[in-house]
């Protein structure tokens, strides 16, 4: 990888070619930067009490409390407010504004002493440190370092001679030095972050695709038992919610076993694709296609219209090929019985499909009459040509 390349790759850590991948990553790493902002106010917190302590203690100047003090309380406004914030931007601007202000402290403090001593030099060299506590890629890290950097340096040289030049020349080198150290452990946590995130993503989408092809009958791609039994509540917890009836319509190609037996399981697979392609494109979102088994499909409906559905199905049926290929058959029928939920009610899915599946066999029995409409009790019985 060329220089330019690497350098490009872990300027930010959600900047990736493909979207979805981004987004993914700018949603892991909200997470991450919140705790690691989190982690740093903690550490940071208890560092200043600590310091609060000590200035009491050896009785030092009140500024040493009041500085300690007014940072601690920006370390918990900082912790406090992490919690609630879901940006990233966001947090690294928090962050970011806590770093600048405990510079400025350490800056305002070496003025009122009017020497840089090693304590002090150790507190920014400490500031510095913290900076990979939080998961920033190279471009919030440049940032902030270079932020501190010019606080601290032109501070600390805009009142000539108040400072020893040796020692601020010192503290310069040390910043200095200790801002490429940052800079390089940043660049290399970046990119071992960024690999994690694209092996992360695969994984899950690895996962997910293996979850969908687990509820997926592989012949037809039709949705199988499986996902009828984990989705129908929450189909039907919908259609409740916004009063819209619910339909099942459970279906089956007639003497299919006749079908395979004359013309062989190729022509028998051909005809359960196309009809599971042709519902699936005429459900579209408003419902699911499940292939329950063998040549008997269920159609789980948002809404009242699946007999026109079905009707539509049959008439592209019977301009595919694969219906010329029965030779033979006379007539081809698809049978199938349906039920419907009231507006408003939960569906029961066991009840449906006893009312439909005797609404289908009574469909089977009556074939190859006319479609039967019982307005009692909203089932449907029919029998439809391929």
């Amino acid at each position: 990888m060329a220089i330019s390349n690497y350098l490009a790759d872990i300027w930010s850590v959600t900047d990736f070619s493909d979207p979805d991948l981004a987004g993914y990553a700018a949603e892991q790493m909200c997470a991450d930067t919140r705790i690691g902002v989190q982690s740093m106010m903690v550490l940071a917190l208890a560092m200043q009490l600590v310091i609060t302590a000590l200035a009491m203690f050896f009785d030092l100047d009140s500024l040493y409390i009041y500085m300690s003090l007014l940072i601690a309380a920006l370390c918990l406004h900082v912790l406090i407010s992490a919690s609630f914030i879901k940006d990233i931007r966001t947090l690294h601007a928090l962050g970011m504004t806590f770093l600048i202000a405990a510079a400025l402290a350490i800056t305002v403090l070496a003025h009122r002493s009017g020497s840089l001593s090693v304590g002090m030099m150790a507190s920014v060299i400490m500031l510095l440190v913290a900076i990979p506590m939080i998961p920033w890629a190279l471009r919030e890290s440049t940032i902030v370092v270079g932020l501190i950097f010019a606080l601290i340096s032109l501070s600390l040289n805009s009142v000539p001679g108040r400072f020893d030049s040796g020692s601020l020349l010192v503290l310069q080198v040390l910043i200095v030095g200790t801002a490429v150290v940052v800079l390089v452990v940043t660049g290399k946590n970046t990119f071992i972050r960024k690999e994690d995130l694209k092996a992360r993503y695969q994984l899950e989408q690895a996962n997910v695709a293996m979850e969908t092809l687990s509820m997926q009958d592989h012949l037809t791609g039709a949705w199988n038992r499986r996902f009828l039994d984990e989705n129908f509540s929450a189909f039907a917890d919908d259609c409740a919610d916004k009063e819209q009836v619910l339909s099942i319509a459970v279906l089956d190609i007639d003497d299919f076993k006749g079908i395979n037996d004359t013309f062989g399981h190729q022509v028998g697979d051909n005809i359960l694709v196309r009809v599971a392609h042709t519902f699936n494109k005429l459900i579209d979102s408003d419902g699911h296609l499940i292939r329950l088994g063998g040549d008997e499909f269920l159609i789980a409906f948002r809404g009242e219209d699946v007999a026109p559905l079905i009707e539509a199905a049959i008439l592209q049926l019977q301009t595919k090929t694969v219906m010329g290929q029965l030779t033979g058959h006379e007539t081809i029928t698809l049978s199938a019985g349906i039920a419907k939920s009231q507006p408003g009610e939960k569906a029961d899915l066991n009840k449906l499909y006893r009312i439909a599946d005797r609404a289908l066999y009574t469909a089977k029995q009556e074939r190859p009459g006319k479609r039967k409409r019982a307005p009692a009790n909203s089932t449907m019985t029919g029998t439809w040509k391929l």
